[in-house]
């Protein structure tokens, strides 16, 4: 606080001390130039917000100079010296304007406003107004406000010609009655409603002099915009007289509504300091401690819903609107800095607003003066609406720690509380237990029913969860199906299993969904702390690890970290690894198997499949790298590989062996779901090639034709369109209906072997083939068996009238020239295949 003035007795410095306490409490920067246009008086924050030394700003500079030094480092953004426009003739001093000052180097942008005192002097008011520059779209309201309340009065030219009957304005007239040429033309008449009765009284009398007429007039007038407003003007002209009569009047008019509510205000300093205060939306207090006694502006009172007398003018009468959660320590910080541990008062609480609202507010306060003992005597301060900005920083707390749909915590705050608990559980030698659960067949459900019954039953099933668990227990949800359990405070492993059967019983439970009634499942992977690791990264690998194995082992189970479980994830990884590389190093090669017609026993098609000879571990089953290329996303570039293969392979057999011969194609889900925008379209490679559609077939699973993505589905019905066979794979092993098989047209269907393995007379395996097999026959599809290992199965498949056989008892998968050696081989050859 730096104060250049000269007190000549202790009143003075009296009042000096209270006007820097005052400004100490003022969280913007203030600034009070003297008569002589230098620097008087500035608060604490105005070095600082300025970046300008404290020494400069004590040494008294002019205005000028301050401004100088602004200029010479760029504050003004290119924009010319605010000083650079000097008054007009019979203005006296020109006004100050209000504007906007950018400190580039310090990314930061204030609002200057300037007010003129009565009498010689002005004051500045600086506010860091940044954030609200950052987010000015956000706050494109609250901007407007503040430009609407801050703007400077416009300056403007009436004319009248009493002889034309003529009214003439320049464009600030309009601008200050709130109009534009366009929609407002002045004339003697339509200007009238403009005056109120005591203006349009004014007007008259200087228009009709009781003595000798004047040349020139001024006065201040109460007048109405066209929008409705009252407004204060400044009218100052010239008027021609011809034989006593008015002819023409010349005037500049000034809107000076803000002056003249200022000049109301500021009746003494101390009421200049409260304006300043409350121009910036704070509330002033000014508190008598020893008496309790609180005087409240009317700015502050406002604030929360009352009017003036509406509170008694004590501290006790406010500190009983404080909401109960927050008084002990306003009172504490309030007290601290009575004691003298703090330089301000600094806290921010609710208060109780006279509609029963809360509003938070942040309260700041300085003691001015104390008695011979130190004790407080007098304190003032403000409050700040900051309620928006506490309600803003909830919902963002709520959004980042929440989940939308469920209203259970994320995953940032189940990581949060996983740290908390395990510290607890350290500290107080306790374990607790982190589960994954994954809900079993729920992309059924979405797919089927539709989201928003998904959505039912994901809340559903987060509340069968919490319902199983004690309150210290935590359950979040990840996203998707899955969802994280925390069981704190377990004595011993033990302890599980009660709860771990009763998670899985709540969630096999049926779930009614409007008029549907669905079964889901759960898959759940626990890991214990700290017998398994001490470490929150390895504690969430674990679960999803134990997760991982519970779902291979057939889901609705759960399943308990292992180290061995930690090896195969090693295995995966490196699997995943190796895969990546793979394609580019040509590791993957191609094998076919036959697919026999069973009433001609010759070979008319083929399934292509995948085989990959790893450099170091040989050949890998597709049993094991498949679903690793799914779950990594690399399927979509192997399927396509793959697809080109074949695409190959069927336009040379096409030549070679039969010209309707065809080749079969898996395409896994994925491929349909996230197809490579970079990859032509297998149709569009089957064109370059030459190849009709029917040359290939493509092999889906039945949970394909559950989806209700659009892009699936299309991509369906665009096989068919241009000729491509389908085939539904693993027929009966998923969930399908009559309608599905209608609507996209499937080709064949392929009994899973799993039907065919124990196939025999009388046996229910055949029951369920014939069945397939006249269904199929019914929709016009044809049926392949697979997994044909034995003549009894062949023959029991081709009494139920199936098309197709394929399995071990033709041929193991070959590469493609043993696959045509197959076909056009010697006679005994050809017995052997068929």
């Amino acid at each position: 606080m730096m104060v250049n003035m000269h007190m000549e007795n202790n009143s003075g410095q009296e009042t000096a001390e209270f006007w820097q306490a005052l400004l100490a409490s003022i969280s913007q920067g203030v600034c009070v130039f003297d008569a002589e246009g230098c620097i008087s008086l500035f608060n604490d924050c105005l070095p600082e917000m300025l970046d300008l030394p404290k020494e400069f700003l004590a040494s008294s500079p002019s205005l000028r100079e301050v401004y100088d030094c602004q200029l010479q480092r760029g504050d003004f953004a290119g924009a010319p010296h605010p000083l650079d426009n000097p008054p007009q003739e019979d203005e006296g001093q020109a006004d100050i304007p209000d504007h906007v000052l950018r400190l580039k180097h310090l990314g930061r942008t204030l609002q200057v406003q300037t007010r003129r005192l009565p009498g010689d002097g002005l004051v500045q008011i600086y506010v860091d107004i940044s954030d609200f520059v950052q987010a000015e779209a956000g706050r494109k309201r609250a901007n407007q406000m503040l430009f609407a309340t801050q703007a400077i009065a416009e300056l403007g030219g009436w004319e009248v010609d009493m002889e034309l009957d003529q009214v003439t304005w320049t464009d600030g007239v309009y601008r200050i009655f709130e109009t534009t040429p366009q929609a407002f033309t002045p004339t003697p008449v339509s200007t009238r409603p403009l005056y109120t009765e005591e203006a349009l009284a004014v007007q008259i009398a200087s228009l009709q002099p009781s003595g000798q007429p004047s040349s020139s007039h001024e006065y201040e007038i109460e007048m109405i915009t066209l929008k409705g407003r009252r407004i204060w003007v400044h009218s100052r002209g010239t008027t021609n007289w011809v034989d006593g009569r008015a002819v023409k009047r010349t005037s500049i008019v000034q809107d000076i509504t803000r002056r003249k509510q200022t000049e109301l205000a500021l009746r003494d300093s101390e009421a200049r300091w409260k304006l300043a205060l409350e121009s910036v939306g704070d509330g002033l207090w000014d508190l008598q401690v020893q008496r309790g006694e609180q005087y409240l502006s009317p700015n502050l009172l406002r604030m929360y819903g009352y009017e003036d007398g509406e509170l008694k003018s004590s501290v006790a009468e406010l500190d009983a609107l404080v909401h109960p959660e927050d008084i002990a320590q306003l009172q504490h910080d309030r007290q601290a800095h009575f004691d003298g541990l703090t330089p301000t008062l600094k806290n921010e609480h609710r208060v109780l607003c006279k509609d029963g609202s809360w509003k938070w507010v942040h309260s700041r306060g300085m003691v001015i003066s104390r008695d011979a003992q130190g004790q407080p005597l007098r304190m003032i301060g403000t409050h700040s609406d900051i309620t928006e900005r506490k309600t803003a920083d909830e919902v963002v707390w709520q959004q980042a720690h929440f989940d939308a749909l469920t209203g259970l915590p994320n995953r940032r705050l189940m990581r949060e509380r996983l740290v908390q608990e395990m510290k607890k559980c350290r500290r107080n030698h306790l374990k607790l237990a982190l589960l994954f659960i994954d809900l079993d067949h729920f992309k059924e459900v979405n797919d089927t029913l539709g989201h928003d019954r998904g959505d039912d039953l994901l809340v559903e099933a987060a509340q069968r969860i919490q319902r199983c668990l004690r309150e210290v227990d935590t359950v979040a949800r990840m996203g998707g199906d899955e969802f994280t359990v925390i069981i704190t405070a377990l004595s011993d492993e033990s302890n599980l299993q009660g709860i771990l059967p009763k998670l899985l019983n709540a969630l096999n439970a049926p779930f009614q969904l409007g008029l549907d009634q669905v079964f889901v499942s759960a898959s759940m992977g626990v890991t214990v702390y700290p017998t398994d690791t001490l470490e929150v990264e390895d504690l969430l690998k674990n679960a999803d690890q134990a997760l991982y194995v519970a779902k291979a082992a057939g889901r609705n189970r759960f399943s308990f970290f292992t180290p061995a479980l930690q090896e195969a994830a090693m295995q995966r990884a490196q699997l995943t690894h190796d895969l990546r590389a793979a394609l580019s190093a040509k590791e993957f090669c191609m094998v076919y198997q036959p697919i026999v017609n069973l009433a001609t026993g010759r070979i008319q098609k083929a399934e292509a499949l995948v085989r990959w000879q790893h450099p170091q571990r040989g050949l890998i089953s597709p049993a094991e790298f498949i679903p690793v290329a799914e779950s990594s996303g690399l399927i979509v570039e192997i399927g396509d590989w793959i697809f080109a293969q074949a695409a190959a392979q069927v336009k040379a057999w096409r030549s070679s062996l039969h010209p309707e011969f065809q080749v079969s194609v898996n395409k896994s889900p994925l491929q349909f779901e996230n197809p490579n925008p970079d990859h032509t379209p297998w149709i569009e490679q089957l064109r370059a090639l030459g190849l009709p559609g029917e040359s290939i077939v493509v092999e889906i699973t039945e949970g394909l034709l559950l989806s209700n993505s659009s892009g699936v589905v299309e991509q369906l019905l665009k096989l068919r369109d241009e000729g491509i066979n389908v085939s539904l794979d693993d027929f009966g092993t998923g969930y399908s209906s009559l309608s599905y098989l209608q609507k996209f047209d499937i080709d064949f269907i392929k009994i899973d072997q799993s039907f065919v393995r124990d196939l025999a007379t009388d046996s229910t395996d055949l029951v369920l083939c014939q069945a397939i097999i006249a269904m199929a026959h019914a929709l016009g599809m044809k049926v392949i068996a697979e997994g044909v290992e034995t003549s009894e199965q062949r023959d029991l498949l081709t009494a139920a009238g199936c098309d197709f056989a394929q399995g071990y008892l033709y041929s193991r998968p070959v590469n493609a020239a043993a696959f045509e050696a197959m076909v056009l081989g010697s006679e005994e050859a050809l017995d052997l295949v068929v």
